[in-house]
């Protein structure tokens, strides 16, 4: 079995993935995934960006590429062109090398829709959390401006709104409160799976 875990910025889907037990579970962070497709497509990217986004060790550098694709739409969807088909590829081998162990895929994806992962899961887990509960998160974990928040929030405004039109199961995690609201929620949801 696949199942999709998804929320906005600082709406806690990292928390809940940390709190599933990993005997029964294992998790793939797509995130994480991204740092790897940039290793893994030096070519595709040199070709859409050039030689100055690498460093002298042949890495990308993510210093100099983010800005260039965060200041302009039609970059950011060239880098998502090559980076996304390979981390969709990967975390889906992933999964089914966990089937294949006998435990339960959780994809953690931010993206799980635009990206196409929701055709693959049978249950979506989607974490939800008020606005100002998540900027305060925000500008507490990740020392982000309100500004900043605002813009990345407004860019994930999409997050969820396909999700109960997919034919999937949805389970909604709502965190508003402490941890052990959001752990009684997990082991719930456990115990249903």
């Amino acid at each position: 079995m696949i199942i999709g875990l998804t929320g906005k910025s600082c709406a806690g889907k990292d928390t809940v993935a940390s709190m599933l037990p990993s005997d029964r579970f294992s998790v793939i962070d797509v995130d994480g995934l991204g740092h790897q497709a940039l290793e893994s497509n030096h070519e595709k990217l040199r070709a859409a960006f050039g030689d100055g986004i690498f460093r002298e060790d042949g890495t990308v550098d993510r210093k100099i590429l983010g800005p260039i694709v965060f200041s302009d739409p039609e970059k950011l969807e060239t880098l998502n062109s090559i980076t996304h088909p390979w981390m969709v590829e990967e975390a889906i081998r992933e999964a089914r090398e966990a089937e294949k162990n006998g435990k339960i895929a959780v994809i953690n994806a931010a993206l799980l829709e635009s990206m196409g992962f929701v055709q693959y899961c049978s249950i979506v887990i989607l974490v939800v959390a008020p606005y100002e509960i998540r900027e305060a998160r925000a500008l507490e974990r990740d020392g982000m401006t309100k500004e900043k928040f605002r813009a990345r929030s407004e860019a994930q405004k999409d997050i969820g709104l396909s999700l109960f039109d997919s034919g999937r199961q949805v389970i909604t995690i709502i965190n508003n409160q402490d941890k052990d609201s959001i752990s009684r929620q997990v082991t719930f949801l456990c115990a249903k799976i």
